[in-house]
């Protein structure tokens, strides 16, 4: 059978995934539902896989005639949203929804490993491909445990492959970029201990709103004034915890954010700078605050240059990618794919998921709403550019 064909009666299949999917998500470091929906589908294609890896991570080896093995990644996460797209299949989570397109980056993977198992039992795939399916990418960087429990190894992959929708694009285009895609991100958590007291009598407490305040006004300055204009930054408060009525000074506020740069060295800096605003600002009032980093950082998003050659050239041969588009500046968001990226030659490229003429909404809206006809140009690149690597 010819290779469109078999993509073609894959993607039938994949829009089945994507439904189930869709309707059930689960949040990070929570996806065991997602797993088990995973596995039966790589059962019922005689696919062989191992699960369980770095909480509910999963990795299934197809095996081919010959011995570079090529990955692909797919992310099984969702987000605390309720749902407000109007999909016929919307979630029955209540506060649970694909709003990051996790979903169609699952259902095409499965697609994709669908028809690599053919090929490779027709005797036509040239080595081996690793599926990858990753949990917890929307909070502790999933790929980074999968990785320290041995998921590029037995058999050693020699280069990977990932993709995420874009709403931004139309379907039916591709995006790549070589080089620096995203940045470097690190989560923090800032406590601060003040006194108590009445809002009448500020001078018998120690105010930790107004310490909050000052930090984050400082933190701020952090970026424009001591990085260089031509280094990207951005320092995030994202969230404010503090105080039970107007009139009480309470004792403590508590902040929640990110900081953001392209390169890991940057990053670094700019995290011994909060450290240090925090405390300067807590010390000029008396208080004290704690400073926590979530997880692990997630290191920049750096694609290698020949493998994004090879899903240049795959995109210009998939039937149903007629744009291909390049990427001019990195983007300041983060994915954890990029610790694939930090240890083996890679490279992640976006998908266009939006119908030509549709009102778009962004990833992580609760109205977002992807095309479901994207995801056969999701797996027609990825079967295509796993052939070509494996062909290298």
């Amino acid at each position: 059978m010819d290779i469109n064909n078999r993509i073609e009666q894959a993607n039938k299949k994949a829009k089945e995934f994507l439904h189930h999917l869709h309707r059930h998500p689960e949040l990070s470091e929570q996806e065991k539902a997602t797993a088990d929906y995973i596995c039966e589908i790589l059962t019922r294609y005689d696919i062989p896989f191992r699960r369980n890896i770095a909480g509910h991570g999963i990795t299934a080896v197809i095996c081919g005639n010959g011995d570079r093995c090529v990955g692909i990644r797919a992310d099984i996460d969702a987000l605390p949203v309720t749902e407000n797209s109007g999909l016929s299949y919307s979630s029955e989570c209540p506060g649970v929804m694909h709003a990051c397109g996790h979903d169609l980056h699952t259902a095409i993977l499965l697609a994709s490993g669908i028809v690599l198992k053919e090929l490779a039992d027709a005797g036509e795939l040239p080595g081996k491909v690793k599926l990858i399916f990753q949990p917890s990418e929307e909070t502790i960087g999933g790929a980074h445990a999968m990785i320290t429990e041995g998921v590029l190894e037995d058999p050693a992959v020699s280069s990977m492959i990932g993709l995420h929708v874009d709403p931004s694009c139309e379907t039916g285009t591709a995006t790549v970029k070589s080089g620096p895609m995203n940045a470097a991100v690190h989560d923090f958590f800032l406590d601060i201990q003040g006194r108590q007291t009445h809002g009448a009598t500020p001078e018998n407490g120690v105010d930790p709103i107004v310490i909050a305040a000052d930090s984050i006004m400082n933190l701020q300055n952090s970026v424009s004034r001591l990085t260089s204009p031509v280094d990207s930054v951005v320092v995030t408060v994202g969230q404010i915890h503090s105080g039970t009525a107007c009139n009480i000074i309470p004792d403590t506020a508590s902040l929640g954010g990110s900081v953001r740069a392209l390169s890991n060295e940057m990053l670094e800096f700019v995290k011994k700078k909060v450290e240090e605003i925090a405390a300067a600002s807590a010390t000029v009032y008396g208080a004290s605050v704690s400073i926590t980093w979530r997880g692990t950082a997630f290191p920049p998003l750096l694609n290698d240059k020949e493998v994004t050659d090879i899903l240049e050239e795959t995109a210009g041969s998939c039937p149903h990618i007629d744009q291909l588009r390049h990427m001019e500046k990195p983007s300041m968001g983060a994915d954890d794919f990029a610790f694939f990226t930090e240890a083996l030659p890679g490279s992640y490229f976006t998908l266009g998921c939006s119908k030509k003429g549709a009102e778009r909404y962004p990833l992580h809206s609760d109205k977002f709403a992807a095309d479901e006809e994207a995801l056969i140009g999701g797996i027609e690149m990825e079967v295509n550019a796993v052939l070509a690597l494996l062909a290298r």
